[in-house]
């Protein structure tokens, strides 16, 4: 759910900052105040659902697992601090109300030696499913919109248990800001026209983050983010 909210969302979003993310590398230490992250690489919305009122998407989504946790057990993380995860997922949320469900496969993923070790691994370690209901409300609110989405779910692997989990979902956006070549001639805060695009940004749980440009984007597109955290 890609989606670009312009002009002031909360009094948040005055300040900005950066949290540590998850590992980019396969030396990396796993940082991030989440036990997985996922990053939606594409959607595919029906435009049919929402002339009644639903919002039925499909996405793509790839990101990554703290070892230990239930999507990287320690057996297949084979020594490392994370599991690399991709997952299909689609959604079907009541433009009215906000909830709906959520639902999708998984699988866990290593590179093999011989195959070629800059692409994106896809060696499949593991498979698994995940649903649960989801609270897209916050996004929803038409006086005080905020960028985010709640969901409340459970997933397992493949011959495993059940795992409950609540998730976070961080939509990119935008906010306009005065021209800074302007601000720095000193000229009057006022006189200086509004920049519409500025860079990226989620709302985090401190305020805004920037999206890192490095990481989280998908072919120059800022990805929707998606915080998972397990019972």
């Amino acid at each position: 759910m890609k989606t670009f909210i312009r002009g002031s969302v909360s009094a948040l979003l005055l300040g900005a900052v950066v949290i540590a993310g998850a590992p980019r590398t396969a030396s990396a230490e796993w940082t991030a105040p989440y036990d997985a992250v996922l990053y939606e690489l594409n959607e595919n919305m029906s435009l049919k659902a929402l002339t009644s009122g639903r919002r039925k998407a499909t996405s793509q989504l790839l990101g990554f697992a703290k070892a230990g946790t239930p999507l990287c057990p320690t057996a297949i993380a084979y020594g490392k601090s994370y599991c690399t995860i991709n997952a299909t997922g689609s959604d079907n949320i009541s433009l009215t109300t906000g909830l709906g469900k959520f639902g999708g496969t998984l699988t866990v993923v290593a590179e093999l030696d011989g195959n070629n070790p800059i692409d994106s691994p896809e060696a499949v370690l593991a498979e698994g499913r995940f649903r649960g209901d989801m609270d897209f409300r916050p996004a929803f609110d038409p006086d005080a919109p905020m960028p985010i989405g709640l969901v409340r779910g459970h997933m397992a692997l493949k011959g495993g248990r059940r795992h409950a989990f609540t998730g976070t979902f961080r939509l990119p956006f935008v906010m306009p800001m005065k021209d800074p070549g302007c601000l720095a001639e000193k000229k009057d805060y006022a006189a200086c026209p509004t920049v519409d695009y500025t860079k990226p940004m989620y709302l985090g749980e401190f305020g805004p983050e920037y999206v890192d440009l490095d990481s989280e984007l998908a072919i120059g597109f800022p990805t929707v983010r998606f915080e998972i955290k397990f019972d």
